[in-house]
């Protein structure tokens, strides 16, 4: 991750090991630490009372760990039901109860204009994956979807927003020219595409950060929509970079203003051409 010039991660979706948070101590690294709530599909009080619990152990756990930035409460439930309004105004009430001091988010992925948790959010997060999951193939949209989409999000809630997921699969080897989906060209063109929108939103004032999924490849069920698990990452199981990895470090070293060296630099860009 420090290869590749990043400064953030999130635990996705779940709080990771205490060995791990102490390594983001050690480096310097920022961390959205979330919770277990994954595609929450109801909002009882039952499940409201271990919610908390949760939240409050996690925030026991690490709320003086310096790396610790935001608590996540939840990634992509289903928030366009409308006991969600009342059951994430609790969750996010008493997580604030526990640690006064950080802001609190979720990653969203419903209809911004069906969403009843945004409203509770001090940051709005939002996974969106334009030309892969939506309008597979139409690399085109991307850019003026996700500006469109954010615009209509920051008017709804004037928030501080960021993008938490984004992506597309590929096979490490695959090239297609043009470049069409699973193919390491279409990875890289969907990510080129993505940051044109950052770049619009960000000259806006209100668009906090931007994080790829995924890091790395992971095993998965077995699935028709899976290629041998999640190829989204940037590097292969065994960590071998394809690629985006390059496109990436190129992305992330030029926002920071640090200079990745006359050779990687001309690879990357001559990759982006």
């Amino acid at each position: 991750m420090k290869w590749l010039g990043v400064n953030c991660f999130r635990t996705s979706h779940y709080p990771y090991a205490e060995e791990i948070m102490n390594m983001a101590d050690e480096e310097g690294m920022m961390v959205i630490d979330e919770s277990a709530a994954v595609n929450l599909i109801n909002f009882d009080d039952q499940l409201l009372s271990t919610h908390i619990t949760v939240m409050e152990e996690l925030v026991r756990r690490d709320k003086n760990r310096p790396s610790v930035i935001m608590w996540s409460v939840a990634n992509e439930p289903r928030s366009a039901q409308a006991p969600a309004d009342k059951y994430f105004s609790a969750v996010v009430n008493a997580t604030r109860a526990f640690d006064p001091t950080r802001p609190i988010t979720a990653a969203l992925n419903v209809n911004k204009y069906d969403d009843h948790a945004g409203k509770s959010m001090d940051v709005i997060m939002v996974n969106r994956y334009y030309s892969w999951y939506n309008d597979p193939g139409h690399l085109e949209l991307i850019e003026n979807q996700t500006v469109a989409e954010y615009i209509e999000w920051r008017d709804l809630y004037d928030k501080p927003m960021m993008i938490s997921e984004y992506g597309a699969g590929a096979v490490i080897g695959l090239h297609k020219d043009p470049a069409s989906m699973w193919s390491e060209e279409y990875q890289v063109n969907l990510m080129l595409n993505n940051f044109k929108a950052f770049d619009t939103l960000r000259s806006y004032g209100y668009f906090a950060g931007e994080m790829i999924w995924n890091f790395a490849d992971f095993e998965t069920d077995t699935s028709i929509s899976r290629v041998a698990g999640n190829r989204k990452g940037m590097f292969t199981r065994n960590r071998q970079p394809k690629l985006s990895a390059h496109i990436l470090r190129q992305r992330y070293h030029e926002l920071a203003g640090v200079p990745i060296g006359d050779l990687q630099s001309a690879f990357a860009k001559k990759l982006m051409s």
